[in-house]
């Protein structure tokens, strides 16, 4: 049961969404790099995690649309940032 990462997921998730932002309003402050993305790879792969366990032991039989859009968005999160980490390589 990976309920416990739900704390932490929320927080990192916050602190991302804040260092996007940031990157967003004052583009030569910061850059979201390498590291970003693979700390964000990190980030989907604890997602999956959680949302799995979240399926199999919150989810009824007949919540399969809600489950499957569930995990999907965690899927595409960490296929989004594992093809940055391709393209960022020159």
């Amino acid at each position: 049961d990976f309920s416990f990462l739900g704390g932490m997921l929320k927080i990192v998730g916050m602190v991302a969404l804040g260092i996007i932002v940031v990157a967003i309003v004052f583009p030569s402050a910061i850059t979201l790099g390498l590291w970003f993305s693979v700390a964000m790879v990190v980030f989907a792969a604890g997602t999956i995690l959680y949302n799995t366990s979240n399926i199999i032991h919150h989810y009824n039989t007949d919540q399969y649309v809600a489950a499957a859009l569930g995990l999907f968005a965690s899927v595409a999160l960490l296929f989004w940032y594992i093809l940055r980490i391709f393209m960022s390589r020159d």
